[in-house]
């Protein structure tokens, strides 16, 4: 046994050993094309190093030629394989160089194997040459073919491939890979191909070393794949640890993930979702399951939320009740994601769960307790009208009882005048009419209620606003003005909630006049629609105004002008308006005089 026999034996073996690895890696990952590459590159490089060993050991010209004509095989697929290596691990290059050097390369070695008569070489005798140790071996004389120039062309087109796209790779920062893959590849290509025609000239006795030439462009590459490799599993732990610690955090939150794959119809649940659901952990969900879960009365809106998401590829986010058998009823909030496959056609929907019962239960008693605050609020303007309102009753109730005693004294007359009895009748009825009109604005202010959304007449609301307040504004001294056209559209609201708001700005307004020296107090109630979709009512003094540091604090809950205010009319008429849709502000009239706007959204169906 010589040196000879060990050595190419054991690149053959080093050269199948790397091309199982990246056999292996590669059917892991369908994805990973350059390991594909690197496993027929590696292959070939294999053939090619057992063809020079039994070149090395061949005793027949015959037997040589025969080795060179086969050789052809495996030198076409590595130098392929080499370059659909570098187009794909550096995912740049010019096509047409890599493509017209493979073909020309081609062509030549396919000449050189078809062809009966020398293409590309051609041995015409044998030398036997002792090099180191005394070791000898066989090398042919060889005759270069007329397609000789055309594989040496062709190999050229493919080293400019690989500087080319080298060069790319560099200057987009890859330096590292550019030299040590690229750069080998074009160096040892060189030096198998010059040293190959070296030996075929007779200018040096030495063995083929294509093999140890391309072994080395097969370390270049697997060195820069094992980093790919290296980083995957890096990133694998990585992920690992990133899904662990997701999942503490979602236990941690109650926070419940799934997966719905569209095709198979199988929804996947972590323990938290099932949990939410009271689900099995061996129990396959799939929609119509997840759909029995959910409160029968929040079905419909589930459906069409989900049908609007894979329609237009949305995102999905519901809030429904679910109705269990253990647990009761549950409050969930869900958020999706749709994502599309090929052609836009959705494939999967994943998301999230979160019990939102506690919260549903918190807001539920906050509106009540808001609720409760409005109705003390309503209650509390009452007592600032009581007077007004005492007057406003007085008059009707007065007129009431003259025209009794009127009444009384004609019907004690001989021959009673009927028709001024009738005539005193129907004034009675108009005041008791009147008294009860007032009596009942304000049974329905003072009475306990929850915002109802119904269609509003904006004149009316005015209208009986007026009506309220006018006694107060004459005993104060103050001009109440309302402007307001016929045909402004209606809004959505609560009539009672919507007079509070009303009645306790425009208090607040009558109270900043109350320290003026201004000769006319004027308080104006106007309202607009300006806006689209929104009817904007102002209510507006000619006072001296808010001071402008205290103007963003003017909503906050117990923060007041005045000296026996509480601070919370402002805050609860707020909420009312936020409530109902619209928004509220404060500000100042560039010629004194503080204004209060807020909107409200005009009633849709009332429009049609």
């Amino acid at each position: 046994m010589n040196w000879m026999t060990v050595i190419w034996p054991m690149m053959i073996a080093a050269c199948l050993t790397l091309a199982l690895i990246n056999l292996r890696i590669a059917m892991g990952d369908v994805r990973r094309l350059p390991h594909v590459f690197f496993f027929f590159s590696a292959l070939a490089v294999a053939a090619v190093t057992a063809m020079e060993l039994a070149i090395l050991r061949a005793q027949t010209v015959e037997e040589v030629n025969l080795w060179l004509r086969w050789s052809s095989v495996p030198l076409v697929v590595m130098v392929s394989c080499v370059t659909g290596f570098v187009g794909s691990f550096f995912r740049t290059g010019k096509a047409w160089l890599a493509v017209s050097g493979n073909c020309l390369m081609a062509s030549a070695e396919a000449a050189n194997f078809l062809s009966d008569t020398p293409a590309v070489r051609h041995a015409t005798g044998l030398q036997q040459v002792e090099t180191f140790g005394g070791v000898w071996f066989t090398k042919p004389d060889v005759v270069e073919g007329p397609w000789s120039p055309v594989e040496i062309a062709g190999v050229a087109l493919v080293i400019g491939f690989v500087l080319e796209a080298s060069r790319t790779l560099w200057r987009a920062g890859g330096q590292k890979r550019a030299v040590i893959v690229g750069g080998s590849i074009a160096f040892f290509f060189l030096f198998s191909r010059g040293h190959a025609i070296m030996v075929e000239r007779g200018i040096v006795q030495t063995p083929y070393f294509v093999g140890f030439a391309f072994l080395a462009v097969l370390v270049a590459m697997g060195h820069e794949l094992s980093d790919e490799v290296f980083r995957a599993a890096q990133l694998s732990r990585d992920l690992s640890e990133s899904e662990r610690r997701m999942d503490l955090a979602a236990h941690a939150a109650k926070l419940g993930f799934w997966t719905w794959d569209l095709k198979s119809d199988e929804i996947w649940a972590n323990e938290t979702a099932r949990e939410l659901f009271e689900v099995p952990a061996n129990e396959k969900v799939d929609f119509s399951r997840f759909m029995l879960a959910v409160h029968p009365e929040d079905r419909d809106g589930v459906q069409k939320a989900v049908e609007e998401a894979l329609a237009g590829g949305l995102a999905y986010e519901r809030e429904y009740r679910t109705m269990l058998n253990h647990a009761g009823n549950r409050w969930i909030a869900a958020r999706g994601r749709v994502e599309l496959g090929p052609g836009g056609k959705p494939v999967l929907m994943r998301g999230v769960l979160m019990d939102i019962t506690a919260q549903k239960q918190s807001e539920y008693e906050l509106q009540q307790l808001r609720g409760q605050l409005a109705h003390a609020g309503r209650v509390s303007m009452m007592g600032q009208l009581a007077s007004a309102l005492a007057h406003e009753l007085n008059q009707p109730l007065g007129a009431i009882l003259r025209n009794a005693e009127a009444a009384e004294l004609f019907m004690q007359a001989d021959v009673p005048n009927l028709e001024e009895v009738r005539a005193i009748i129907a004034d009675i009825r108009k005041d008791d009419q009147r008294a009860g009109d007032v009596i009942d604005r304000l049974r329905a202010l003072l009475k306990r209620r929850d915002i109802e959304s119904r269609s509003v007449s904006v004149v009316q609301l005015l209208d009986e606003v007026l009506a309220l307040i006018r006694a107060d504004a004459a005993a104060r001294g103050v001009k109440l003005t309302v402007s307001c056209d016929s045909d402004i559209p209606s809004v959505r609201g609560d009539r009672v909630h919507l007079q509070q708001v009303l009645i306790n700005l425009i208090i607040n307004a009558m109270d900043a006049l109350s320290d003026t020296c201004t000769p006319e107090r004027k308080v104006t109630v106007s309202a607009d629609a300006s806006k689209t979709g929104f009817v904007e009512v102002t209510v507006s003094d000619n006072g001296q105004g808010i001071p402008p540091e205290k103007l963003q604090n003017v909503f906050d809950p117990f923060f007041t002008t005045k000296p026996h205010g509480m601070g919370m009319g402002l805050p609860i008429s707020r909420t009312i308006i936020e409530a109902h849709g619209g928004k509220i502000t404060a500000g100042n009239h560039k010629n004194g005089g503080a204004v209060f706007r807020f909107t409200l959204p005009v009633d849709e169906q009332q429009e049609v």
